[in-house]
């Protein structure tokens, strides 16, 4: 981790979350922007977000919400990276927070993986991987104040993180890696292949 915040230039004692999402306006970032507004005063020095990601067309609306809410020194745009495992080692939460449905995301998949607890909105198959309590915080889409606490949670409390990031990566391991998705896949190919045999009798 020391190694990965010397080359990005942050603080090694830093609190530091990081987005992995395309800089479109229903990923949410500037509901994420609103909600760093509300807790910045009690977020503990130093503390960096990262926002890595290729413009969909948002830049400029996000990098302006940046700069209105006084947080040039603490929200970095990182466009689009080929280094987001390294980016990865250099955080402590990862969020996601979209503003309608997600589908299942990969990009919560990664940061599991890489022992991150997640801060994410209820949306799409965001709670399906993510348990509240445990791997991470889940909070209702579009409420940056409820956003702003769950962040502003597990900045305060490095154990509780520490905790949720074992516990997620252990969960995708369990629950989400290849080897598993493929059995469950053919479990359910044969079930319904079973369904559908002729009755010969």
């Amino acid at each position: 981790k020391k190694e990965a915040r010397a080359a990005l230039d942050i603080d090694e004692h830093a609190f530091v979350a990081v987005v992995v999402a395309n800089l479109l306006l229903y990923k949410g970032h500037l509901d994420l922007i609103a909600s760093l507004v509300e807790v910045a005063d009690e977020l503990p020095e130093p503390w960096t977000v990262l926002l890595a990601g290729r413009d969909g067309g948002s830049r400029a609306k996000i990098e302006r919400a940046i700069v209105q809410g006084g947080l040039a020194n603490h929200v970095r745009l990182l466009g689009e990276r080929n280094d987001v495992p390294h980016i990865l080692a250099a955080a402590d939460v990862g969020i996601l927070t979209p503003t309608r449905n997600e589908g299942l995301s990969n990009a919560i998949l990664e940061l599991m993986a890489a022992g991150l607890p997640m801060v994410v909105t209820d949306v799409g198959g965001n709670a399906e991987v993510v348990v509240d309590g445990q791997t991470g915080l889940v909070v209702p889409p579009r409420d940056p104040k409820r956003l702003g606490d769950a962040v502003l949670n597990l900045a305060q409390d490095p154990k509780r993180r520490e905790a949720m990031g074992d516990a997620a990566r252990n969960r995708l391991a369990e629950q989400f890696c290849l080897s598993v998705c493929v059995e469950r896949y053919c479990a359910l190919y044969e079930h319904l292949l079973a369904q559908t045999k002729p009755n010969t009798a």
